[in-house]
């Protein structure tokens, strides 16, 4: 997620030059074809070409509604993972063993059922964000798109350095064998709750609570998994991409007969003025286009790694600890 008011230059070149040498050569080509070969009949009216224009507009706004509803969504997903796993853990702090008379070894004891239960609530954090972040065959691969993943994958560590802090040996090593780590995660906690009834360490009434928090997490994660593993139906991707080429490869040739009649003298005029509006179309197009897969990691997406740590803080000192994790700081205006 870019944090800066405005993107840096920088940014908007590298999504932009092919754009921009695009418009270049079929701008050049348009002149060059009618002035110097004298193709009169390729400068075609500029009534047809305008329509196409309208026509692509329309479906391009359309594809960058749904894309931002998408992206929308998904960080809406993440906020209430955040509220429920601040309500979760404050639920258990609150509910297990608050019936119990006080006896330093028991309050030793549920103290560190508490713990477990918390931490390995951090553990299944990072097991979603894991799943967020494996590749799918319809995400970005151009040039720009690698140099973003560079930078989330230089300063992350692996699963398993992650999680280590937060689940016993015989724990993590039994989550690696599972293909949904998160969602075994989640039903461990579910029978550990269960436990805590059987026991006497919460009540029926805590006990229904505890699971439908549990719940909520199965919800959520079986939302973000949606978004994840479906993409922006390819059918709306694909043909706003081809109309947006049939619109800049026409555009040229419908803009001439305009300055054709400025004179001669003026025909360079051509090449700006169909740069700047095929950039402002190829730039909307994109827009959309990397805004359709929220979970992918470029700069404009949700940013999971800094939600799960600042969770992971929040948790971490209701518990206490003295020694919290850093929080995630923007890399060059990109929190990731």
């Amino acid at each position: 997620m870019y944090v800066k008011r405005y993107l840096n230059p920088l940014i908007v070149y590298f999504y932009s030059w092919r754009m921009v040498l695009f418009s270049l050569c079929t701008g050049i080509t348009a002149i060059v074809v009618y002035e110097h070969l004298g193709w009169k009949w390729v400068a075609i009216p500029w009534l047809p070409v305008s329509l196409v224009g309208t026509a692509t507009a329309f479906f391009v706004g359309f594809k960058n509604n749904q894309s931002y509803d998408r992206s929308w969504e998904a960080r809406k997903i993440w906020g209430a993972i955040t509220n429920n796993s601040r309500s979760f853990s404050a639920a258990v702090r609150s509910f297990v063993g608050h019936e119990l008379d006080f006896e330093p070894e028991k309050q030793e004891e549920i103290n560190e059922i508490i713990r477990i239960i918390i931490y390995r609530h951090i553990g299944w954090l990072y097991a979603l964000k894991y799943a967020m972040r494996q590749r799918t065959t319809w995400e970005h691969r151009d040039r720009a798109s690698k140099r973003q993943r560079v930078a989330i994958h230089k300063t992350q560590e692996t699963f398993e350095d992650e999680v280590q802090k937060y689940l016993s040996e015989g724990e993590l090593e039994w989550v690696k064998t599972k293909s949904n780590r998160a969602a075994q995660i989640l039903d461990r906690q579910s029978q550990d709750i269960k436990l805590l009834r059987k026991n006497g360490l919460v009540d029926a009434y805590q006990h229904v609570e505890l699971q439908n928090l549990i719940s909520s997490f199965y919800d959520e994660q079986g939302k973000s998994e949606r978004i994840k593993n479906t993409p922006f139906p390819r059918q709306y991707a694909t043909t706003s991409t081809l109309f947006i080429f049939v619109f800049m490869t026409l555009l040229p040739f419908g803009l001439l007969p305009q300055f054709v009649e400025l004179g001669e003298r003026y025909m360079f005029l051509l090449i700006p003025f169909n740069m700047i509006v095929s950039w402002v179309f190829m730039f909307m197009e994109y827009v959309g286009d990397i805004s359709e897969n929220p979970f992918e990691g470029l700069i404009n997406d949700v940013p999971v790694a800094s939600i799960v740590r600042n969770i992971e803080i929040d948790l971490c000192e209701m518990l206490g600890d003295e020694v919290l994790p850093e929080k995630i700081q923007a890399y060059q205006g990109m929190l990731f």
